[in-house]
C-alpha cells in the first residue's frame, strides 16, 4: 500500500537512479557495528541483578500481566526492558550520528555557539548548492507538544540569521500517520515558505538525492544482519541472552535469598527493603 502523495515546498530537481557503492558499505558497516554494540551490552555485560535497577512495586503489580512468578521470569521482563528501551534510543542516534553524515549532514557551528537559540535544529546538510537546517525525528509521533512550541518559537530568529530553509525530517512513516505536531508548527509559523516536513521516502530522498534510497537502505541491512550471523553462527545472539537470562536469575536468587520461602513475591519484596 502507497501512503498518500503529499505536495512538498522542497524536492530534488535530479535524483540519481542508484547508490554509490562507497556509502552503501559504509552504511553495512554502520550497522553492523550497531549490531555488535547492542550484543555487546545484552548477551555479554548484561549478566547480574546487581546491574539492574528494577521497581519491586511495577513488578509486582504487572506480574500477572506478564506472567511474572520465578527468578527466571523476573530476568526475561529486566533483560528486554532493558533490550526494547536501548533498541528504541539507539535507533534515533542511529540515523542522525552514523547514517546521515554519510550524505554531508553535520552539526551547524552556530548551534553551540547560540545556546538555547539553536536547542530544535540537529543538523545542517547542503542540498544542491544550499544550505538546510533540519530537526530531526525517529517517527510519525515522536514529536510533542513542547518540541513544536520550541521550533514554532526559535525557528523565524535561525531563519532570519541563516537565510536557509528549516525543515523537519521524520525517518519513517507515511503523511497521513503523522500527529498533528508538524502542522501545528507550520500553522504556527504563518507556514512561510522557508519552512516545510518531510517524512519517509520523501526525507531520504531530499537529503540523499537518490530515488528510492530506502530500498539500497534496507538492502544494506540485509548484508549487515548475514554478516552478523555469520560472525556469530556459534552461538547466536538469543542463545547467549538466555544464558545471560539464567545469570540474571540466578544472582536473583542468590541476592534476595527468593528460594527460601513459597511466595516467590512475599520474599523478594521483602528482602527489597
Amino acid at each position: 500500500m502507497v501512503g498518500k502523495p503529499r505536495p512538498t515546498k522542497f524536492k530534488r530537481k535530479k535524483l540519481s537512479a542508484t547508490l554509490s557503492r562507497e556509502i552503501f558499505d559504509s552504511i553495512v558497516r554502520e550497522t553492523e557495528s550497531l549490531l555488535e554494540r547492542r550484543f555487546a551490552k545484552l548477551a555479554e555485560d548484561f549478566d547480574d541483578i546487581s546491574k539492574t535497577n528494577f521497581n519491586p512495586f511495577l513488578l509486582l503489580i504487572t506480574a500477572p500481566v506478564y506472567n511474572i512468578y520465578s527468578p527466571f521470569e523476573v530476568a526475561e521482563r529486566l533483560q528486554l526492558g532493558k533490550a526494547f528501551h536501548g533498541d528504541d534510543t539507539a535507533f534515533g542516534k542511529f540515523a542522525e550520528d552514523a547514517i546521515l553524515p554519510l550524505f554531508g549532514a553535520k552539526e551547524p557551528p552556530e548551534k553551540k555557539k547560540r545556546g538555547t537559540d539553536w536547542t530544535p535544529v540537529d543538523c545542517e546538510i547542503t542540498i544542491e548548492g544550499k544550505r538546510h537546517l533540519f530537526t530531526l525525528k525517529s517517527g510519525p509521533w515522536t514529536m510533542n507538544q513542547e518540541h513544536a512550541n520550541a521550533m514554532v518559537d526559535k525557528f523565524p530568529a535561525v531563519h532570519k540569521e541563516t537565510g536557509s530553509p528549516i525543515l523537519i525530517g521524520i525517518f519513517y512513516g507515511r503523511y497521513e500517520n503523522l500527529n498533528n505536531k508538524p502542522e501545528v508548527v507550520r500553522n504556527g509559523l504563518g507556514d512561510p515558505e522557508w519552512f516545510d516536513y518531510l517524512v519517509g521516502r520523501d526525507f531520504w530522498e531530499y537529503v540523499t538525492g537518490v530515488k528510492d534510497v530506502h530500498k539500497e537502505i534496507f538492502r544494506a541491512i540485509r548484508a549487515a544482519q548475514r554478516q552478523f550471523g555469520e560472525k556469530h553462527q556459534d552461538e547466536t545472539f538469543h542463545e547467549k541472552l538466555v544464558s545471560n537470562r539464567l545469570k540474571i536469575a540466578a544472582s536473583l536468587r542468590k541476592s534476595f535469598d527468593v528460594d527460601a520461602d513459597e511466595d516467590f513475591w512475599e520474599t523478594l519484596f521483602n528482602n527489597m527493603f
